[in-house]
């Protein structure tokens, strides 16, 4: 197992201010090798299937490797709540 994805259907008030529409982890021993960033892109069209025109992406303001990933999947920084980032990312 390298790691686990989660697609939420829905948001609930918790998660539109930290966890969002998608969320994923990566084994510390399969990290830095685009494991985090190939499932975000696979997850996206799964998104959109379910109707989520944009998703919704947070991630620790400290973790850099993160921010990488979803900026690399087309998110757009929003803001901070918290010590959260978010992102919208598009489905399409």
């Amino acid at each position: 197992m390298l790691g686990r994805l989660a697609i939420r259907h829905r948001l609930t008030p918790p998660l539109e201010k930290a966890g969002g529409h998608i969320g994923y982890d990566v084994r510390p021993s399969a990290r830095r090798q685009g494991h985090a960033t190939a499932m975000l892109a696979a997850a996206l069209p799964i998104a959109r299937s379910l109707g989520i025109t944009q998703a919704l992406l947070t991630c620790d303001e400290t973790n850099t490797a993160s921010q990488r990933v979803i900026e690399t999947n087309g998110g757009q920084f929003i803001d901070r709540v918290g010590d959260k980032r978010r992102y919208w990312a598009p489905t399409s």
